[in-house]
């Protein structure tokens, strides 16, 4: 507990929590890195990684705006937005110009990061869940910079990398034949206007009467008119197509087809489609002279199969790791998991026999979350309690008196309720809701105080907060409901049960089983009575050679319990409960599957 204050004292002389500055550490980190770059953030469940990268890209998002900032003061040189006539400007560039990368735009420090967010699960029914990673990719940089500017790109088939040039010009006409595209696109509009109106003049004036030389004009200008309405319509034709066939649709079409596991071009048509989504972006980044990053966070992939898993790996490998690429990804897992899934992977036998050593491959930057330190701890819990204080303040009378005002926590971030009685209009089930809210209070406010024992035993869990606010509402409800007393059971040590029942509920289960087989034994030898004051830490030790008979056969349930060195603190020192207090309280337990306790029933059954 003293080690626990000392590391709140520190952040609160540190002004922030040891989250916050991992999050700032890592922001920093990610707007200087060189691309392509793969970003590991390494965190077991629970541990509220997508809050972490939020803080990330906020804190990202603000030192972009200083480098802005800072540029526009050194090479006064405003950064250029495809909007509004600089839209315009835009098109002309990407229909008649080509980029250069030049001395200047390598100097340019200034950063613009697009955030694209991939949820695994959510394209986890699909048989690549690969190509949904692209496709998410794809849609998002449309939707980015607009359809059109895409279309356009597609349809011309910017395919060739952006070279440097030691040059100042950043833009160089297309040639064709060494003549500049625009050249040759006005001087074809300009004949076909002239002629076109000559053909038209002349057919007024001269009706029927035409000369050889009139005759020739007109089938050139019919000619050129012709050539260029043709060439016109087919690029039309054909950036319609691509402004309205996007990319994410066109993979999709090519996934949905029977034989799509037999095309072996496939993926080089894939890499095709992204390396046009790559030149693209350093187009856009000479045109809005500025850097651009892609920062691509993939979520959830931990929850996949295994052969899936590898897929996604293998794809981020392969088609985002080419040396220009302007692609950050972050790949946010657990370890351990993606490890085993790696090393049951059906496509990486001979390849994946070392999960650890395969992801170090792919991985640049390895990130291990840390575990929580007690003010982010503090803050997850707040969090959590918050989102019952609607349920809390629920009261539809008026209030005339207060039964009692809790004092903040340590943190002063705890908002508490004024809970009141209403004694004109006595309802018995309106006083069950105002008891319960007080008690629940109650209960929360123990979670959150720094002086006490509880909080040291609360895992470093968001999900895991979560569970135990959710559970001390429903149970306390439900103790009140059926008139249990409070003032021998009291809310405090109601969430402390909860808080055992959440971490060990594997030993808690064979405490159970052994008391319950203890009053069994005791009601066939007709002993009237029972020692309901022995400790459940006493029964534990007692039982301890038949669980170890057993231990073998229940290893999956087993890791599921926290330390059991914490487990034997918790209940022989901070919270001694005895087996009247679990009879109490069992009934009500809502967090604990009784199906584990029966299969230890069955397990000693066995082995009489």
């Amino acid at each position: 507990m003293e080690a626990a204050q000392a590391r709140m004292s520190d952040a609160e002389c540190n002004g922030r929590s040891l989250y916050d500055s991992y999050a700032s550490c890592l922001a920093k980190t990610l707007c200087y890195v060189s691309t392509p770059m793969t970003i590991g953030l390494y965190a077991p469940w629970g541990s509220e990684v997508n809050c972490l990268l939020k803080n990330v890209e906020k804190q990202m998002k603000v030192e972009a705006l200083n480098r802005e900032k800072k540029e526009l003061k050194r090479s006064q040189e405003r950064p250029r937005a495809a909007s509004g006539f600089e839209f315009i400007s835009l098109l002309w560039h990407l229909l008649f110009l080509k980029p250069q990368i030049t001395e200047r735009h390598e100097k340019r420090k200034n950063v613009r990061f697009i955030f694209i967010q991939f949820s695994a699960w959510q394209f986890a029914g699909s048989d690549k869940l690969w190509a949904g990673l692209i496709t998410t990719l794809c849609e998002d940089i449309k939707n980015q910079f607009g359809c059109i500017p895409t279309g356009i790109v597609r349809t011309l088939g910017h395919q060739d990398a952006v070279l440097k040039t030691t040059s100042d010009r950043e833009w160089v006409s297309k040639r064709i034949l060494g003549i500049p595209v625009w050249l040759i696109f006005t001087l074809l509009l300009l004949i076909a206007i002239v002629l076109g109106t000559v053909i038209l003049i002349n057919g007024f004036s001269l009706g029927d009467m035409k000369s050889n030389y009139t005759v020739a004009a007109e089938g050139v200008g019919f000619g050129l008119i012709g050539i260029s309405a043709l060439m016109t319509m087919k690029h039309s034709v054909m950036m319609g197509k691509n402004i309205c066939v996007s990319q994410k649709e066109k993979m999709q079409t090519l996934m949905n087809k029977s034989d799509f596991s037999s095309q072996l071009g496939f993926m080089n048509d894939v890499k095709q489609e992204v390396k046009v989504l790559t030149n693209f972006i350093h187009y856009m980044e000479v045109f809005e002279r500025r850097k651009i990053r892609v920062v691509m966070k993939i979520m959830s992939l931990d929850r996949c199969t295994p052969d899936k898993i590898v897929g996604v790996l293998d794809a981020m490998n392969i088609l985002l790791s080419d040396p220009e690429a302007p692609f950050i990804s972050v790949l946010a897992v657990d370890p351990s998991i993606i490890v085993d899934c790696v090393e049951n992977s059906s496509n990486l036998k001979g390849v994946g026999e070392n999960g650890y050593r395969y992801l170090n491959r792919i991985v640049s930057l390895p990130f291990s979350v840390p575990k929580m330190d007690i003010q982010t701890k503090l803050k997850f819990l707040q969090q959590a309690i918050d989102g019952k204080n609607a349920l809390l303040d629920d009261n539809p009378l008026p209030t005339k008196a207060s039964v009692g005002r809790f004092r903040k926590n340590a943190s002063e971030s705890n908002l508490l309720i004024n809970v009141s009685i209403e004694s004109d209009q006595p309802s018995k089930q309106r006083d069950v809701k105002l008891s319960a809210g007080s008690y629940i209070q109650q209960a929360y406010q123990c979670t959150t105080d720094i002086n006490g024992h509880l909080l040291q035993y609360i895992e470093e869990n968001f999900l895991q907060m979560k569970r135990i606010v959710n559970i001390t509402s429903v149970m306390i409800g439900l103790m009140v409901e059926r008139n249990v007393s409070m003032s021998s059971f009291p809310p405090q040590r109601v969430v402390a049960w909860i808080v055992l029942a959440s971490n060990w509920p594997c030993r808690l289960s064979w405490i159970w089983q052994c008391w319950e087989d203890a009053e069994q034994r005791k009601m066939l030898n007709e002993e009237k009575d029972t020692d309901d004051n022995m400790l459940l830490w006493t029964v534990y030790e007692q039982s301890l050679e038949k669980f170890m008979t057993i231990r073998s056969k229940i290893e999956k349930l087993l890791a599921m319990d926290g330390d059991p060195e914490i487990f034997q603190a918790f209940l022989s020192e901070s919270y001694k409960f005895t087996v009247n207090d679990a009879k109490t309280i069992t009934p009500y337990t809502i967090n604990l599957d009784r199906s584990l306790k029966r299969r230890m029933e069955l397990l000693l059954a066995r082995n009489l």
